[in-house]
């Protein structure tokens, strides 16, 4: 805690690569040190008894087919916003999951790498993959739906909202335009567009989706930005030391909202100090 004040950090999101046996620790010194927990990333804190399986924001997918796994999904996704009431948080970040198809992002990424994605070629397999996602996603967005309706009461309950993140590639959900879809049906709830830079960089880059388009579109109902920087298909890099252009999110940030920096495990203290002031200076 001393470290991240040390940094003049305010505020942190909680996520799920903290065990709840780690978190047990470190509860009362987060409580004590009066920084703000302004988010949570769901699944947290991760469950021990899931200690075989890669902590992740998609642990459990709220879109499955499988009954029982959407359940366990909504399960623990309570459990996340029920804590995050505690902590007096005031989001928690979703994965919504995804449609189950050979997505081919290797390959996709192959030719981004070899500066072939604006090949016909390469063309032509994206569009055929967004053909497909689109024909087979309506069973995984039904599932998603299904979850939501469950979880929103919960999250009215404890006076949380749900951020719905945008995702790293094509064929994970929400996708670019399902937003409209998932908003629409609960207008008026705690739900709304949760905007990760560079994940949308990241299908800017591959032909997914024009420049700027998601935020133009979702900005009404943002309710939290994750900023991290990248280089061509690397992302999580501390803001200002990468190739995204961040001038045209500031016109739509709000006041209230959870502006979280997201880096790579690892990141030097250096780095993130510079991740810090960029944006400090950036908000100015």
């Amino acid at each position: 805690m001393a470290y991240l004040e040390q940094l003049g950090v305010g505020g942190v999101e909680l996520e799920y690569r903290v065990t709840d046996r780690f978190f047990a620790g470190m509860r009362a010194p987060l409580l004590k040190s009066g920084l703000e927990v302004t988010s949570i990333h769901n699944y947290f804190p991760f469950p021990t008894r899931f200690e075989k399986l890669k902590p992740g924001g998609d642990l459990f997918l709220l879109s499955s087919e499988d009954k029982n796994e959407r359940q366990r999904a909504v399960t623990w996704t309570a459990r996340t916003i029920e804590l995050a009431n505690d902590l007096e948080a005031g989001a928690v970040v979703l994965h919504c999951g995804r449609v189950e198809m050979k997505a081919g992002i290797k390959k996709l990424h192959r030719f981004f790498e070899e500066k072939l994605i604006l090949t016909p070629e390469a063309q032509t397999f994206t569009g055929q993959k967004l053909q497909e996602f689109k024909s087979r996603k309506r069973v995984y967005l039904d599932s998603l739906l299904f979850s939501l309706d469950r979880l929103l009461p919960v999250a009215e309950k404890q006076g949380v909202i749900l951020g719905l993140e945008n995702r790293a590639h094509y064929h994970e959900l929400p996708g670019r335009d399902d937003f409209e879809l998932l908003l629409a049906e609960f207008d008026g709830g705690p739900v709304g567009y949760w905007h990760d830079t560079g994940h949308a960089h990241l299908a800017e880059q591959l032909m997914i989706m024009p420049p700027g388009y998601l935020l133009e579109k979702y900005a009404p109902c943002l309710a939290g930005v994750h900023f991290h920087d990248a280089a061509g298909l690397s992302d999580h890099r501390p803001p200002g030391t990468g190739e995204i252009d961040f001038a045209p999110i500031k016109p739509h940030l709000k006041a209230d909202i959870p502006l979280v920096i997201e880096l790579k495990p690892g990141t030097p203290g250096a780095d993130i100090r510079k991740g810090i002031d960029f944006m400090k200076n950036f908000l100015m």
